[in-house]
């Protein structure tokens, strides 16, 4: 009599196609299609009630931008009901109902004027016009961009036919973001700037573009059924306009995330250079640095030990072995003592003979030195950001000069000496009063110098 030995392995069946295809089956949990077809097409609808909720949202929105929340924006978002229309759009498309697409697509446009109206009249009104990190954050759209929309509109539409709600459509409308950008072009209406504008706008078409295409393949692949009779040679026709709209739509966004890739890349290989050579020069303190992606170069200001033109070619052969060439680099020495700090690093290494209160004091000086010759390059560094904030704000501005002095001022008899900040516009078209006080009052705040007096100076034909 024979026995056949199993092992717990050959116990074990391998999983077989069907039962991966058993796992990742989408009809499982699938609400009828008459309650999907009844849900989508309510949240197309434009009603008093999405209306007051769209103009709140957009407040919420914009006020969360103005005043640079994260917290405020996710709020405004979870909100708003621009996603219905959209994903009406999408649905509509793969049902091949052609009225339902008209409406979506007509409510859409609706939504968006009452955005744009809304967010340019809070933005034209609103004392704080500075452009925050959050708003800019939405000027530059690229190809993650795309993606995010894209698996963001793949989930919604999977949450939205479920037989049971769903937390995923808070997520959606999170991730995908379609409040902000609007908000965003608002403000670049209100203030006139139309790069924002189309930057924005442009990060807004892209998550409807593809929250729609997501929501047709879903849509598709669920095999909702037709609710509209089409020709074969308009699904042809529909086939070929979503090709040319998706690729019009992906072409500048892949662009722009690969320059965003490259300008990552450089700055990444900069900073790792700009680090070997502290470690290998022990004396140099680099107070400033300026990497320039576009102009391939590279801007120090250093103190301490150390040849700035010796530095400088270091760095171009260090950066040569890591791929990148041709960068201009300039270095400067912002001053101090080279011999001081030479001593100074000796006493540190060898502290034998130089009693601990003296070398404290030698310490204190040389740190208050290295201080204020910080506090003058972040001066100069700020005025630099002033100058490109001041260019963003008034694009058709001539010249913009920025400059501290001291003015010499007779009062009875004596001689009063202020220090004043100098600010000169040459503009080719008038701004109004107001406008002009709100600058004022902005380049205030801006500045945050309570030691020197603001002379704003406005030349226009």
């Amino acid at each position: 009599m024979s026995t056949e030995n199993t092992s717990p392995q050959q116990d074990k069946e391998p999983i077989s196609f069907s039962k991966l295809n058993e796992i990742f089956n989408l009809s499982y949990g699938q609400a009828h299609p008459d309650k999907i077809d009844n849900e989508i097409r309510s949240n197309v609808k434009v009603a008093g009630t999405n209306l007051w909720i769209l103009m709140f949202a957009i407040f919420i929105a914009s006020i969360g931008l103005n005043m640079n929340s994260t917290a405020v924006i996710i709020g405004a978002m979870l909100i708003s009901p621009l996603m219905g229309p959209i994903v009406g759009i999408g649905y509509g498309i793969a049902v091949f109902d052609v009225r339902l697409i008209k409406i979506a697509f007509r409510n859409l446009l609706i939504f968006i004027g009452i955005s744009l109206l809304t967010a340019t009249l809070y933005f034209s009104i609103t004392p704080l016009t500075t452009a925050q990190s959050e708003l800019l954050a939405r000027t530059q759209p690229t190809l993650w961009d795309v993606l995010i929309a894209f698996f963001g509109g793949l989930a919604g539409m999977i949450a939205m036919t479920r037989k049971e709600g769903s937390n995923v459509i808070p997520g959606v409308a999170i991730a995908t973001a379609l409040m902000p950008p609007l908000c965003t072009a608002g403000y670049g209406l209100s203030q006139g700037n139309w790069h924002y504008f189309f930057g924005a706008f442009y990060l807004f078409t892209i998550n409807g573009v593809f929250i729609a295409i997501a929501s047709l393949l879903i849509s598709r692949l669920l095999k909702l059924p037709r609710r509209g009779l089409i020709s074969q040679s308009h699904i042809k026709k529909q086939k070929i306009i979503l090709i040319v709209i998706t690729l019009l739509v992906m072409l500048p966004s892949g662009y722009l995330a690969i320059q965003l890739v490259k300008q990552e890349l450089f700055n990444n290989k900069i900073n790792q250079v700009i680090q070997q050579i502290e470690q290998q020069q022990e004396t140099l303190w680099i107070l400033q640095k300026d990497i320039d992606h576009k102009n391939n170069a590279l801007r120090l200001i250093i103190s301490g030990t150390g040849d700035n033109n010796d530095i400088a070619n270091q760095i171009k052969q260090q950066l040569v072995l890591s791929g990148i060439k041709h960068t201009k680099v300039s270095v400067l020495y912002a001053g101090g003592n080279q011999e001081s700090f030479r001593e100074l690093y000796r006493q540190l290494q060898h502290n034998q003979n130089n009693p601990l209160p003296q070398l404290q004091t030698q310490l204190e000086k040389q740190a208050n030195h290295i201080k204020n010759l910080e506090n003058k390059i972040k001066q100069t560094v700020n005025n630099e950001q002033l100058l490109k904030e001041l260019q963003i704000h008034f694009p058709t501005a001539q010249k913009i000069f920025v400059g501290k002095g001291n003015i010499s001022q007779k009062d009875n008899d004596n001689w009063q000496i202020t220090n004043n900040t100098f600010i000169w516009l040459e503009l080719s078209t008038p701004i109004a009063d107001n406008d002009k006080d709100k600058l004022y009052e902005w380049l205030k705040v801006r500045l945050n110098d309570n030691d020197s007096q603001l002379i704003l100076q406005i030349q226009t034909p």
